[in-house]
């Protein structure tokens, strides 16, 4: 899946070096007291923060300095997404930066800047983190028709998800609503089938792609975070469940553990000892537990041994 960055890079990190001669800019960078390297003409960043940075932090960080650099600029489908926090599932950030800017427009995509010129409606831009970005609903539309099936769909989940999307939380009604009031034709009967595919639950784009992978595979559809009173208190919530074969599947990556260790100021194995507990206590309740991660994403029958030692019957000969 697309890692969170290392680092998440923020205007300061940005060196703005525009019109120095060569000379002027060693001094600048010798009085910052650090190595630099171009992100775009005129825009520096430290070599340290650039090493830090993933795929996502320096496609933030191109985004940072395109804005820097270019007369109010609104980020859209990519650029968007990484503004708006959506996942890109399995795939890498991409080097080029994207605008969109209206279907009149002469402007034209180089120097690492890709240009959508399309029609731009009332809702369809707004601010976030100080800068221009289509709205989330627009953003997950774009992807929806433009992106893989897998990757539109993990996009779509995230915006249905009250947790992770927050007040901007969408349904797939609205979403549906908007792609059958864009004039925009190309791209929507795919964009249409991401957005019927899409569910609410999915906590990360690892759950998503594993869902995907469950249908494809011919099992049937599980039901998404089913609650589970948690004998100590509380409640249990899993990825993946068919209640009628007492099964459960779960979607793990190590980064899973280490940020739920961060949130929680403990140690991954810490984290990890307490998911053991977890799945003891399901167990316990007569159900059969399976779990995977990204290897297991690459290698569809694995998934489908795994479903199927725990008895979660196949439907289709797929």
């Amino acid at each position: 899946m697309t890692a969170s960055p290392t680092r998440t890079p923020r205007a300061r990190d940005l060196l703005l070096a525009r019109d120095l001669d060569p000379d002027a800019l060693r001094q600048l960078q010798r009085s910052s007291g650090t190595d630099t390297r171009r992100v775009r003409r005129g825009v520096y960043v430290a070599s340290g923060s650039w090493a830090g940075f993933d795929t996502y932090g320096r496609h933030l960080a191109n985004v940072l300095a395109v804005d820097s650099t270019h007369r109010h600029p609104v980020f859209g489908h990519a650029s968007a997404a990484a503004i708006w926090g959506l996942p890109l599932a399995d795939r890498p950030w991409p080097a080029e930066v994207h605008v969109v800017a209206d279907a009149t427009s002469h402007s034209r995509s180089k120097n690492g800047v890709v240009v959508h010129r399309q029609a731009m409606h009332d809702g369809d831009v707004t601010e976030r983190n100080g800068v221009l970005v289509t709205s989330l609903e627009r953003t997950a539309i774009d992807l929806a028709r433009t992106m893989p099936f897998p990757v539109a769909v993990a996009a779509i989940d995230f915006t249905l998800h009250k947790r992770r999307a927050g007040r901007h939380v969408l349904t797939r009604e609205k979403l549906l609503d908007g792609l059958l009031r864009s004039p925009r034709t190309n791209g929507r009967a795919r964009a249409g089938r991401a957005i019927e595919a899409a569910r609410v639950g999915a906590d990360n784009a690892g759950e998503t792609l594993s869902r995907l992978a469950i249908i494809a595979l011919g099992f049937p559809e599980p039901l998404l975070q089913v609650q589970h009173v948690n004998p100590r208190g509380g409640f249990y919530y899993t990825d993946h469940e068919w209640p009628e074969h007492n099964a459960i599947a779960e979607f793990d990556g190590f980064g899973k553990y280490l940020k739920q260790a961060m949130r929680l100021g403990e140690n991954a194995g810490d984290v990890i000892y307490e998911e053991k507990i977890r799945e003891d206590h399901l167990r316990d309740e007569d159900n059969g537990v399976t779990r995977w991660g990204p290897p297991e994403l690459r290698n569809p029958p694995e998934i489908a041994r795994r479903l199927l030692r725990i008895g979660v019957p196949r439907i289709t000969g797929r």
